[in-house]
């Protein structure tokens, strides 16, 4: 069995650290206005104030210090439980430029479990597509995501197809 798939409990400070430690600049403790809406660059010979994590002990300690909560999904058979960092699990953090295209594929078991879970395999009731209470955002609804209406089995597949191959073109390349 794969490493349990990990989520975040605040995707706002969440976003904010994946900014800081992609652009040196300081968004976790930057005051958001409509007049200065982004961070200043660190000043010459300032320190980054967010260096990125260089293994997972260091990725989930700093996620905890900023009030993220990285944690394992729950699933059927387990609880949703926090990392601690000290789970065995390899680490990689890759940065592309304006030159280099990363892309980043999700790792087979993790496409077949959630491909299980969405369509209820091994006699489990299928979980309803999801989306993360941020969306509700861009519909007016802050906090509260726009409710779905059931999908199919074949329209889950294909929701699922799509949010992959969106999340790893836009967000991995």
């Amino acid at each position: 069995m794969s490493t349990p798939r990990i989520n975040v409990d605040n995707h706002l400070m969440w976003g904010r650290l994946v900014k800081s430690w992609a652009t040196g600049r300081d968004y976790v403790n930057h005051n958001v206005t409509d007049a200065n809406p982004v961070p200043p660059e660190p000043g010459p010979g300032q320190p980054v104030p967010f260096p990125k994590p260089s293994s997972f002990k260091d990725l989930v300690l700093t996620c905890k210090n900023n009030h993220v909560g990285l944690h394992f999904v729950a699933t059927a058979s387990t609880p949703k439980t926090f990392c601690t960092g000290d789970e065995p699990i390899g680490y990689v953090l890759l940065q592309g430029t304006s030159d280099i295209s990363i892309l980043r594929l999700p790792a087979k078991e993790k496409v077949h479990e959630s491909e299980a879970a969405l369509l209820g395999a091994g006699g489990q009731a299928p979980l309803d597509y999801a989306l993360p209470s941020f969306y509700g955002i861009a519909f007016g609804t802050p906090g509260i995501p726009q409710p779905m209406r059931q999908l199919g089995p074949s329209e889950k597949m294909e929701f699922h197809a799509q949010r992959v191959g969106e999340y790893t073109i836009n967000t991995c390349a």
